[in-house]
């Protein structure tokens, strides 16, 4: 298991900085937008959705970085559920939409498999 510094310092800055932003803007809100915001993010909607995307996306990234081929496909899976099933959310409401998300989600698995 070896570690590019190249992709280490590409992990931080994709990941690390949108979770200090996040981190930051969240000690900003009021106690009533906080409680919104927690049951916003603990919604079985948003976990299956964007959770999913995420958290593919960050063991995926993590996968590459450590050369751990299984984790690396693990991460692609779960991207790849959070990627259908946010386009099918999106397909409810704006069908032009989810074909934009499911286009973004198979680019993404794509740069995974590239970077």
């Amino acid at each position: 298991m070896s570690v590019d510094t190249d992709r280490l310092i590409s992990f931080f800055i994709l990941w690390g900085t949108p979770a200090v932003f996040s981190i930051v803007e969240y000690f900003k809100l009021s106690k009533t937008e906080k409680k919104e915001a927690i049951r916003d993010l603990t919604s079985v909607k948003f976990i299956v959705t964007t959770g999913f995307i995420l958290t593919g996306g960050v063991m995926a990234s993590l996968g590459r970085l450590l050369s751990l081929l299984p984790l690396h496909v693990i991460g692609t899976f779960i991207l790849v559920i959070g990627g259908v099933m946010s386009a099918i959310e999106a397909w409810k409401i704006k069908r032009k939409r989810s074909i934009v998300i499911l286009v973004l989600i198979v680019s993404m698995i794509a740069l995974t498999f590239i970077i």
